[in-house]
């Protein structure tokens, strides 16, 4: 639509903090597409230790970045950047967002058509695809009542939808909202200078939902335009700040925000209203078995009471071995995702020293996910005494290893991101035999995993769930490598999968579909511990598998890889389920009992459930009852997750 004159139409404005791959990655989409307008690329870079400058100086000449010297928050960097602008539009975007082809002339078109639109926001979804509710009401006591009570499960559907409630509101009409998230927002000229910058006595969060409310206040509107698609990874530089501590950040700004605006009386009622609606939401949760969903909204509940401890927003000063490391950058990452194995998690740590690659050639990046058995006390302690660049962060709660290994990678500074398990131990080569078979390929690569020497025996024994990877197979983030891009590329790991079981293979069908070949590392050697738990402990972890279904969804063109017979989890399921058969026709007719030989063939000479003959005979029994509990849990996963996988 090229308005007269030479100069940008829009100006694009981005605040950074140690984020340098993903916002060049995400700068970089955003140039290369045809927006249906020009624009100036504006960039504040809050202090980063990184390197971010250099990595956008490098990769996205076009930008015109500013350094600041130290983390100035997000609400002063935008304001910094509102003042370089001159374009009659500002678009104020994220560092981990990227709009679609032609999102910014659809967003310019729709506030043209509109004088008194202040702001549009975009349709955010995330990478992997899915709508990321954006859009809510201004808080009130009449919709904080209506969640005290569980009204979002009875009131009329068109008053929940006019509030823009989340399950009510689909994001698919332009319309006029209270105020938007702030991920992706194209602000007019004429209204900035008419209603101010950004609220800079909050550091970070709530400053998109002040203005907009203040901009209300002065008549202008907030426009909603679902044609403009933004791709938001969602938390990226905030995971790498605070942690799972931003909840508490959040909280306090906004109880502050609303004792400005409500007054202190009604912002206590508002809040009531809150941790009652919270605390009802976690009572269903855990009636109804969902302890991830119980353990979140027991969070929210503690954030609405304002018992969690917002952090400190200064920046922090880093060691000058840290600052020197950081100046260079680490050549890999290596994530980890822990619960309740300190002792382990400090083995695998001794094992990293033991690195061929330099200590100043890699990170360790673990995420503490809810452990009560101090775990935090090792990591902080072995903070002090690696010899390697160690950060520790986690959650108050257990929120599933899909969240804590995104929250890792996520703050990841390397290229390439290296998975291990806190119950393995990496060969010294590990990290440099990866790094070599990663090269400059578009790869993702396995290494070789096998139980330690001194486990062997346990290996043979009945039930006992030893783990070998001598292909690229599965994708076991016991011992797999990415490179980061296309984990930003890919979204992450499905946080659907609140249990450690396919999660990993779905991360690895995602990145495939974006052309990424596998590539096998025999000598990136990892050792797994071996799982001695005997049949009650084979049968206890059975449930983590329910979310295998979901690895399928999407991906038919990996059921012949990934499965058997293509409906089948495992080869043992169709004759268990024919030998089950069988025992309960026998009842009537003995003869019926010959269904049972397909399945003894399979467990005791090419599937065996233990080493010694004696042994696979004796766990008989037990193994058919667990090949049939496994295919109820894969039923209950099926249904749950609509694919069909037995």
């Amino acid at each position: 639509m090229p308005p007269a004159g030479d100069g940008p139409l829009v100006d694009v404005g981005v605040v950074t903090w140690n984020t340098a791959e993903l916002t060049a990655e995400a700068l970089r989409r955003l140039l290369d597409s045809d927006q249906g307008c020009r624009l100036r690329l504006l960039v504040h870079d809050n202090a980063s230790s990184d390197g971010t400058p250099g990595v956008l100086a490098r990769r996205v000449p076009e930008a015109e970045v500013e350094v600041s010297g130290e983390n100035l928050g997000f609400a002063k960097a935008v304001n910094r950047l509102l003042r370089r602008s001159t374009a009659p539009w500002f678009l104020l975007l994220n560092s981990d967002a990227w709009p679609e082809p032609g999102a910014l002339g659809a967003m310019v078109a729709a506030a043209r058509r509109r004088p008194r639109v202040a702001a549009v926001a975009p349709l955010l979804l995330r990478p992997d695809g899915t709508v990321e509710h954006s859009t809510h009401p201004l808080p009130s006591l009449a919709v904080a009542a209506a969640d005290a009570v569980g009204g979002r499960r009875w009131m009329p559907w068109r008053w929940l939808e006019d509030r823009c409630l989340e399950g009510a509101w689909r994001h698919d009409r332009p319309r006029v909202v209270d105020w938007a998230v702030g991920a992706a927002l194209l602000l007019r000229r004429d209204a900035v200078e008419a209603v101010g910058g950004l609220d800079e006595t909050f550091f970070m969060y709530v400053e998109d939902l002040e203005w907009c409310w203040r901009a209300g206040d002065e008549g202008w509107e907030t426009w909603f335009e679902p044609s403009a698609v933004v791709r938001h990874v969602g938390n990226a530089s905030g995971a790498r700040r605070f942690g799972e501590d931003r909840l508490g950040l959040e909280s306090a700004n906004l109880r502050r925000l609303l004792r400005r605006r409500l007054g202190r009386t009604r912002a206590a009622c508002y809040f009531g209203l809150q941790a009652a609606g919270c605390g009802g939401r976690a009572l269903t949760a855990r009636l109804g078995g969902d302890a991830a969903g119980s353990a979140r909204w027991r969070l929210a509940t503690k954030a609405a009471l304002g018992l969690l401890r917002a952090p400190a927003t200064a920046a922090p000063a880093p060691t000058t071995a840290v600052a020197a490391e950081a100046s260079s950058g680490p050549e890999v990452s290596v994530v980890v995702a822990s619960r309740d194995r300190a002792a382990l998690l400090e083995r695998l740590l001794g094992a990293l020293e033991k690195q061929t690659l330099g200590t100043g050639r890699f990170e360790v990046v673990v995420v503490d996910d809810g452990s009560a058995d101090g775990t935090g006390q090792v990591l902080e302690r072995m903070q002090g005494e690696a010899s390697f660049h160690l950060r520790a962060m986690g959650h108050h709660v257990s929120l599933g290893p899909a969240v804590a290994r995104n929250l890792g990678w996520r703050t990841a500074r390397a290229p390439f991101v290296a998975f291990t398990d806190d119950d393995c131990v990496p060969d010294p080569a590990w990290l440099e035999a990866g790094l070599l078979a990663m090269g400059a390929d578009p790869v993702v690569v396995v290494g070789r995993t096998g139980p330690p020497e001194e486990q062997r025996e346990l290996a043979g024994r009945a039930f006992a769930r030893c783990l070998r990877v001598d292909e690229p197979r599965f994708f076991e983030t016991c011992n797999v490598f990415y490179r980061r891009q296309d984990l930003v590329a890919a979204g992450g790991f499905d946080e659907r999968c609140r249990r450690p079981g396919g999660e990993d293979t779905r991360l690895a069908m995602a990145v495939r579909a974006l052309g990424v070949a596998p590539r096998f590392a025999p000598a990136a050697l990892v050792h797994h511990d071996v799982r001695d738990g005997g049949f009650l402990g084979a049968l206890r972890e059975a449930p983590r598998w329910q979310d295998v279904p979901i690895v399928l969804r999407g991906h038919p063109e990996a059921r012949p890889e990934l499965l058997h017979r293509w409906l089948f989890w495992k080869p043992t399921h169709p004759p268990a389920l024919l030998a089950a058969a069988g025992l309960a026709g026998a009842l009537r007719h003995p003869l019926a009992l010959v269904l049972v030989l397909p399945w003894l063939r399979l467990r005791l000479h090419h599937r065996p459930l233990a080493a010694g003959h004696r042994a696979r005979v004796v766990a008989l029994p037990g193994g058919l009852v667990l090949d049939l509990v496994e295919v109820g849990v894969m039923v209950r996963g099926s249904l749950r997750h609509r694919t069909v996988v037995l």
